[in-house]
């Protein structure tokens, strides 16, 4: 699933199926008549998870489905704020000779002695606060309505904690994860249900909520919102999905869900922090900036709302091969808000926007390649790099009254499985009409350099 995307203002300043044993029994079922049609094949091993409230709180149950020393958990982002883990401040082993440590890059669940046991269970409070690239843990609404998102308590086994400190990537292990809160009604994958199954990657809302057949958009808004946040979500995110539906075609996605949570006024500035994950967009916001309407929250409110509609198209319909190209999907939805900001309001300062891109995407590359920004914890790169970017490809389109929405529905189109890599999308950025001295200047700016004003200059033809 795609990294979620964090913005900020203010003081603050944001699998592949083994086919080949059902090959070779078909094949031999050809050569042999007398072999039945039908061939049984055993489900491969996984860890199952129940995520269950009861009387006493939150639990999580793990059942692994073998024996490990380590099992590190595939999430395991650090808390924006504090840079530390979250999962301290909120997870609790209940199992002894169990614990819950950092090793690299990763949570995980380390034995005392020999392996960790079969089954370990996880005390939890939900925490709703915001880390980095990556969805959070929970979204918590002020009338104690709260989504859980399942894909953190998804864990793989390791041999020690040298293999772990030693992962670039986290590894990827078959796990069934449900959820159930005492009875309580649930609102999962678009319908209501009391226990959500195959929970995966997705959030699981747990509450009642009142949907109505007809909106293009079902939206559950924190009551704490300011009305005026609440009016703009109600009115210009159906706005801007229709806009970009009639610019980019349908998206894979059903009918979107949009939950927005207030966190409260005591941060100086204005934060939004948005995901968006199969149906669902998340935001949460909080600040004194964001309090009353302005002319510049009112902006700003309007893009972030159109930053994570348009991942609905670049993100979830084709998306980014792996997280070091996150600048496709990232600067390529920035730079879509930015249109739909503007024709929204031609007041939407788009000059200072694409002034920030520049600034913040030359600075990110003189410490090192674009690749390896999320491993510097600079996620913004990918957004201003990227958006600088999808400039380029916009210039290009101009003369032939194209612009970037127009490419990024070819990419749609002609995409085979939805993922794309860095050499995909410029061979398609060459199709398009982008110059080969262009590509080569983005090349240059991936590789990273101390100095990239000039070469971003050149590429947006100053």
């Amino acid at each position: 699933m795609l990294p979620p995307g964090d913005f900020h203002w203010g003081d603050d300043a944001m699998k592949i199926p083994a086919i080949l044993a059902m090959l070779a029994a078909l094949s031999a079922c050809a050569a042999n008549p007398a072999v039945p049609a039908s061939v049984s094949v055993a489900a491969p091993a996984a860890t199952d998870v129940e995520i269950v409230r009861d009387d006493t709180g939150w639990q999580a149950r793990f059942h692994f489905a073998e024996d490990a020393p380590i099992w590190a958990f595939e999430r395991s982002a650090l808390l924006r704020r504090e840079e530390t883990p979250w999962r301290p401040k909120s997870w609790e082993v209940a199992t002894p000779g169990v614990s819950l440590v950092r090793i690299g890059d990763f949570d995980a669940l380390v034995a005392d002695t020999g392996t960790v046991p079969r089954e370990v269970v996880i005390r939890f409070r939900p925490l709703a606060e915001d880390i980095i690239a990556d969805y959070d843990p929970a979204i918590i609404l002020s009338d104690g309505s709260l989504a859980i998102y399942g894909g953190h308590f998804n864990a793989f086994p390791m041999d020690s904690r040298e293999a772990v400190a030693a992962l670039r990537e986290p590894k990827e292990y078959p796990t069934r994860i449900a959820l159930t809160a005492a009875g309580a009604p649930l609102l999962f994958d678009g319908q209501r249900v009391t226990r959500a199954e195959a929970v995966g990657d997705r959030y699981v809302y747990v509450g009642d909520v009142a949907l109505a057949p007809g909106d293009p958009v079902a939206t559950i808004l924190d009551p704490g919102l300011p009305g005026w946040i609440s009016g703009q979500l109600r009115d210009f995110t159906p706005s801007v999905f229709r806009d970009f539906e009639a610019m980019l075609g349908a998206h894979k996605s059903s009918r979107p869900m949009v939950i927005a949570s207030w966190a409260g006024s005591e941060f100086r500035g204005a934060s939004t922090g948005g995901s968006v994950s199969p149906g669902l967009i998340t935001m949460r916001l909080e600040g004194t900036q964001l309090l009353k309407e302005t002319p510049g929250a009112l902006h700003r409110m309007r893009w972030f709302i159109a930053h994570e509609a348009a991942h609905f198209w670049l993100g979830q319909t084709v998306g980014y091969a792996t997280p070091d190209e996150a600048w496709i999907t990232e600067g390529g939805a920035d730079y879509l808000a930015m249109g739909a900001a503007l024709r929204a309001d031609a007041g939407f300062d788009v000059i200072d926007f694409l002034a920030k891109a520049r600034s913040d995407c030359a600075a990110a590359l003189a410490k090192g390649p674009l690749a390896d920004a999320r491993r510097r914890n600079d996620q913004r790169a990918y957004y201003a790099c990227g958006s600088l970017f999808a400039a380029a490809v916009e210039a290009a389109g101009r003369p032939r009254g194209k612009g970037f929405a127009d490419f990024v529905r070819t990419l749609i189109a002609t995409d085979k499985d939805g993922k794309l890599t860095a050499q995909e999308w410029l061979t398609a950025a060459r199709k398009f009409g982008v110059s080969s001295e262009q590509i080569a200047r983005i090349e240059t700016l991936r590789a990273g350099m101390p100095d990239a004003v000039p070469v971003i200059a050149d590429l947006l033809g100053d």
